[in-house]
């Protein structure tokens, strides 16, 4: 299998790091590439342009982290990763899909942020980071259910907390949820994420 990524993307990351919590390095080849520059070999394969990209063995293209994520898990099940079933699959797809949220909001706020030539925040800008402030404290007050055995949810949710510290120093996220952060540090040290770390 081969799977497209841009070293900085915390989409391509999350879907990194699902290949090695499922022991799947050996199976995937890591392609890194720029989508802003618009390869022909990404657009090849997405007509989209935008990463990660995985090319199945039968050379099914699968796109969005999500759909590449939940393909991982169900390509290999050792080790397996609970949430799968029944109210416990929907809680795990609750968690991803607050935290893909933020993290969309985190990319619109950089974003904006580059193209406003280091102006202040316009209120567009303010606006995705006031989803990320709210999304903050939501994960916050989920602690219980992150700190359950590793699932896409807390990949995802780790993910986008990942991405706030790479893009956002400035917002001293820890200091608005400081039991989050202290989740975040502690997590942050497993392998996949140390392998997967992306530099500025």
């Amino acid at each position: 299998m081969q799977l497209y990524i841009s070293p900085t993307s915390p989409y391509a990351r999350k879907a990194r790091i699902v290949v090695l919590e499922k022991g799947l390095a050996d199976e995937v080849r890591i392609i890194p590439i720029n989508p802003w520059e618009d390869p022909s070999e990404l657009r090849a394969v997405n007509p989209l342009g935008q990463v990660p990209v995985l090319v199945t063995d039968d050379q099914t293209v699968l796109f969005d982290s999500r759909v590449i994520c939940q393909f991982l898990v169900m390509a290999n099940n050792n080790p397996p990763l609970p949430g799968q079933e029944g109210w416990e699959r929907i809680n795990v797809l609750r968690w991803e899909a607050l935290a893909d949220g933020m993290t969309d909001a985190a990319v619109n706020a950089f974003l904006g942020r580059k193209s406003n030539g280091g102006e202040p925040d316009t209120p567009a800008i303010k606006r995705q980071l006031d989803k990320i402030r709210a999304a903050l404290e939501v994960m916050q007050d989920g602690l219980p259910d992150l700190e359950r055995p590793l699932n896409l949810g807390t990949i995802a949710c780790g993910t986008a907390l990942g991405y706030l510290d790479l893009r956002f120093s400035d917002l001293s996220w820890r200091e608005q949820v400081p039991r989050l952060g202290e989740w975040f540090d502690e997590y942050a040290k497993r392998p996949a994420m140390v392998e997967t770390k992306p530099v500025p």
